[in-house]
């Protein structure tokens, strides 16, 4: 196996410095984090969504839940979950459901959450279920110059108190 090509691509020819890790075969960002045993936190997740101005991809720690009202009120959208359909179709090169936590490699939008930068590696899909890239934060922020941060997700615990 290997990582999406265009995730590939992106990343040589924005000559970051990455390593691909190798783990057995998981679903779910947190699953991922578990079975090739990092720490949670470490671990990203992408959340694809859009609405009438186009897409944006939501980069947020594995464990945490992205806040939808959150991020509209940042960047000033009305911003909705997309299809698993839509996922495919914009994420050719992937697995479904491996998607990578790096939007603007397939040209998207993104919106990385402020909690990411409290940790100093971390890990995205490759685009499969058996491989991760790790990063450095600053190689991280480094793919994703320009975009909007803030924070965008918390931990699900804390969602309950923000729905009573």
């Amino acid at each position: 196996m290997s990582i999406a090509q265009k995730l590939q691509m992106f990343l040589n020819e924005n000559h970051v410095d990455y390593e691909v890790v190798s783990h057995p075969y998981s679903e779910r960002a947190l699953n991922t984090a578990h079975s090739a045993c990092i720490p949670v936190k470490n671990m990203t997740k992408a959340v694809v969504l859009n609405d009438d101005n186009g897409y944006v991809m939501a980069i947020v720690p594995s464990m945490n839940k992205l806040m939808l009202r959150w991020i509209n009120t940042r960047i000033d959208r009305q911003l909705r979950l997309v299809s698993e359909q839509e996922l495919q179709q914009l994420f050719p090169d992937c697995e479904q459901g491996a998607v990578p936590a790096i939007g603007t490699a397939y040209g998207m939008s993104t919106c990385w959450d402020d909690e990411l930068n409290s940790v100093q590696d971390l890990y995205i899909e490759g685009g499969n279920h058996r491989e991760l890239i790790h990063l450095a934060r600053e190689q991280f922020k480094k793919l994703l110059l320009g975009q909007p941060h803030a924070a965008i997700s918390c931990d699900p615990e804390e969602t309950k108190a923000y729905l009573t």
